[in-house]
């Protein structure tokens, strides 16, 4: 057997931001479906990961946008694409304005960047905190 020379004094886990504003890169984008909890599982939705271009030690942010489907009712429908635009248009993200190819958005959004806020969650059952994305109001409907 080999002895391997380890430093666990420097190996330790990663810990969420603080609250702020941070640089943030897209490192996954991909389409999933909602699991069996949901309020209509197996529904669409684009599962984003988004890393800290600035703080090496801290988790990728992991963002979930649920999609317009056939069983929302209207409202739903409209906040869930208010959501996503404000999400694709935040990373300057392109997509056609009556409707998106959820490949080509996931293609696109892969290595956009922006400086984004993020906040902390409460703790979960476990006691994990985790960061969450707090995006901007849109600019025609933050009346600037």
């Amino acid at each position: 057997m080999a002895f391997i020379p380890v430093n666990f004094d420097d190996a330790q886990e990663s810990k969420p931001a603080s609250s702020g504003i941070y640089n943030l890169q897209i490192t996954e984008a991909k389409e999933v479906q909602t699991g069996p909890n949901s309020k209509f599982p197996g529904s669409p939705q684009l599962r984003i990961s988004l890393g800290f271009t600035d703080e090496p030690n801290t988790p990728n942010v992991t963002h979930f946008i649920s999609l317009p489907h056939a069983e929302d009712e209207q409202k739903s429908a409209n906040y869930k694409a208010l959501l996503l635009k404000r999400f694709l248009v935040h990373f300057n993200i392109p997509f056609d304005h009556s409707g998106i190819d959820t490949e080509q958005v996931c293609m696109h959004a892969i290595g956009a960047s922006a400086n984004t806020e993020v906040k902390l969650d409460e703790p979960d059952a476990n006691g994990n905190v985790y960061n969450r994305l707090v995006l901007p109001r849109l600019r025609d409907e933050a009346g600037r």
